[in-house]
């Protein structure tokens, strides 16, 4: 998605949930990222997906970042395959962005209404007319012109392990545990050898019966 802030200093759309610059482009994005990843976002995904999709694995399943230093926001998804990763994908931010204008077009209204008020109780309001007019058209146009989809990458299988090769590694650790749990009898093994050996080997005691007898 690509983010197209308004200026910190823009004073027609004041009152509205549009994207607004932050003054660092970072800050911009991480902010609108937050906003998108939302759990009525993600229900209504699940909703819309159907299935077993529930609130819980959309947003376990779906990633919203910020790319880096850039007015960009990346939504990656998740799933048993690519078509149904990509399908993800694309339900999530559209719905993101459905959520969002439903939010500012009520916004949209009340200012229109204001600015509606104000240019009827003074017409040579210019400044107020330019605002009304402005206000009116993003309205009419139906879209969030501070946030849109600019553009989708096809979905990538990522390739598990092949099972021959996880066969040979789980032998491979087998064995070496075999290895290692042998080395460890033996090494008791004679250590319990030479524990006879020593015991074998020491004088008696002074207080033993075939020490008196002598």
């Amino acid at each position: 998605m690509e983010v197209t802030p308004l200026a910190q200093s823009d004073e027609t759309f004041l009152g509205t949930s549009l994207v607004r610059d932050a003054g660092d482009t970072n800050r911009t994005s991480s902010t609108v990222a937050r906003l998108l990843d939302s759990h009525r976002v993600a229900l209504t995904t699940a909703q819309s997906l159907g299935g077993r999709w529930t609130p819980d694995s959309v947003r376990a399943a779906v990633d919203v970042t910020p790319v880096g230093e850039t007015n960009m926001i990346e939504i990656t998804a998740r799933a048993a395959d690519p078509g149904q990763a990509d399908r993800l994908a694309q339900t999530f931010a559209k719905t993101a962005l459905k959520d969002r204008w439903q939010t500012i077009s009520a916004e949209l209204d009340r200012r229109i209404a204001f600015a509606t008020k104000n240019t009827a109780a003074d017409p040579n309001a210019g400044e107020e007319s330019g605002k009304l007019q402005l206000l009116t058209f993003v309205r009419q146009t139906g879209a969030d012109p501070t946030l849109r989809i600019d553009s989708t990458s096809p979905p990538v299988r990522v390739e598990g392990m092949p099972a021959v090769v996880m066969t040979g590694m789980a032998a491979v650790g087998g064995m070496f545990l075999g290895v290692l749990a042998a080395f460890g009898i033996e090494r008791h093994r004679r250590r319990a050898q030479s524990d006879d050996v020593a015991a074998a080997g020491r004088e008696p005691p002074v207080s033993s019966a075939e020490t008196l007898g002598r």
